[in-house]
């Protein structure tokens, strides 16, 4: 699918809390229809960047459209035609499940009867529909999170903004919400997401790694791990610890991410180092399993690009 109209474009965003710059000079368009993803550590501005384009905060220097107005002069043309979805629940707790999407029916001044029909819109896109009477704090955290995405969309939003809408939810949830996102998508609906799940942003059609209040990496996430130098080889091994000493205690240079019990070695040469490799571990007594030729994963790109800028600073 290819993407045309570009709908987000800021130009050298800046945004500083007391001293400290969050949003540094940060530039990115995002296209009509796309999964547009931000990734990074804690504290990387990922959610000040998202507050500034849906207009909850206001750039101190910089530019930024949304939809084609300004984010400083035409807030509230754009908040009538995006849905935010905060960190912190915004849902009222004692509400019931429609409660809660007729109150922001009457946040967004949609009449009565119009309310009523995107009600069962919603209700029935999120699968919320048997719970409609249950009240909020009832509810289980990804059963919330619907409820929280469905409050957004009774307005029709033509961009969502989530800022890191699954965290501590489980994996099955997690599953389910996406499964929304992609309906939405194929729907036109553009979808701009922070999330510090790296497997989730395997999934979006472009993602930007934001460190220090800066975008580092901005591509789609083929092309990304196509960047990575190097093959990669998978070790199992329920002592990853001392798998990794004992490997770089041999060479120093192979890069080596340890993914609980499991590592991903990538080397240019790695398939000549096979048999290197399981003799130095048979060496050092180090029980391992299914060593093997792996895909690079996004983990493995953003550890490397971490990695290469920690050794540049």
């Amino acid at each position: 699918m290819s993407f045309c109209q570009t709908v987000i474009e800021a130009q050298n965003l800046r945004k500083e809390f007391w001293g400290i710059l969050a949003v540094d000079g940060v530039s990115l368009h995002v296209n009509q229809g796309e999964i547009f993803a931000l990734v990074g550590p804690d504290g990387g501005g990922k959610s000040t960047l998202i507050r500034m384009l849906s207009t909850i905060l206001t750039p101190d220097s910089g530019n930024a459209k949304v939809l084609g107005f300004d984010v400083r002069t035409q807030p509230e043309k754009i908040r009538s035609l995006v849905g935010y979805m905060p960190q912190k629940s915004s849902l009222y707790e004692d509400l019931t499940v429609r409660e809660n999407l007729n109150f922001y029916a009457q946040i967004f001044s949609i009449s009565p009867e119009e309310a009523r029909i995107k009600e069962e819109e919603v209700l029935k896109f999120s699968r919320l529909a048997p719970f409609r009477g249950k009240r909020a704090f009832a509810l289980s955290g990804g059963m919330k999170q619907k409820l929280s995405l469905a409050c957004n969309l009774m307005h029709s939003p033509r961009i969502l903004f989530l800022d890191e809408p699954t965290t501590g939810v489980d994996p099955l949830s997690r599953r389910e919400f996406w499964q929304l996102l992609f309906n939405l998508k194929a729907q036109g609906t553009t979808i701009f997401i922070a999330t510090p799940y790296l497997e989730e942003a395997e999934r979006s059609n472009r993602v930007a790694f934001m460190l220090g209040g800066k975008i580092i990496a901005c591509d789609s996430p083929e092309k990304l791990k196509a960047t990575l130098k190097g093959k990669v080889m998978t070790i199992e091994s329920n002592h990853a610890s001392q798998v990794k000493e004992a490997l770089l205690s041999a060479k120093p240079d192979l890069k080596i991410f340890n993914y609980g019990n499991e590592l991903h070695l990538i080397s240019e040469d790695i398939l000549q180092m096979r048999e290197t490799i399981e003799k130095r571990l048979r060496q050092k007594g180090v029980p391992f399993s299914a060593l093997k030729m792996g895909e690079p994963s996004l983990n493995d790109y953003f550890l490397d690009l971490l990695e290469e800028k920690s050794g540049n600073c």
